[in-house]
């Protein structure tokens, strides 16, 4: 039996295996992130969903493990995000103008970022993305794309380069 293939079908016997494997592996990274126990689990609920959801565009050249753990990661870190804007939203309105417009240019200089990341050459920017948005280690990139380690830290270390020329060229500009 390959899990992963019958999980693939839709097959909630393995959806089951794969759970009672990876729970407590989910719940870590979770809790390592919230260091709340109830909001670690519904955060497990969420990510094992979010899996099962996405299935259908797992890769059979990856491990289960490497990639339920980047979409846990991803999924993790993009709620915490979330959840603070909403904070930062539901603040700002009792905020003084002069907090709004450093909130306005911390949105700008977000905007300009994620413009200068567009601009990456895509596995530069692959990459970049999976090590300082998604958190995962340059060993684990180097797995999951079946690249050495030397690989992923000279495309971080290029991707930190340009973004770093693109972001002053842009300063400069205004």
């Amino acid at each position: 039996m390959n899990l992963l293939r019958d999980f693939k079908k839709g097959n909630k016997t393995a959806l089951k295996q794969i759970y009672l494997q990876y729970h407590q592996n989910v719940y870590a990274l979770a809790l390592g992130f919230t260091k709340n126990a109830q909001r670690s689990e519904d955060f497990v609920h969420d990510v094992f969903v979010r899996f099962w959801e996405q299935r259908e565009n797992l890769s059979e050249n990856h491990n289960i493990e490497s990639q339920l753990i980047r979409i846990a990661k991803f999924y993790i870190i993009n709620q915490m995000k979330r959840n603070r804007l909403e904070v930062s939203s539901n603040s700002k309105n009792s905020e003084h103008i002069s907090e709004e417009t450093e909130v306005d240019n911390e949105q700008n200089q977000l905007y300009f970022l994620n413009n200068a990341v567009k601009k990456l050459p895509q596995q530069c920017r692959e990459i970049f993305i999976m090590h300082k948005l998604e958190g995962l280690t340059q060993k684990e990139i180097a797995n999951y794309l079946n690249i050495s380690v030397k690989t992923v830290e000279n495309q971080v270390a290029k991707a930190i380069s340009e973004l770093r020329k693109n972001l002053l060229k842009e300063k400069n500009l205004s």
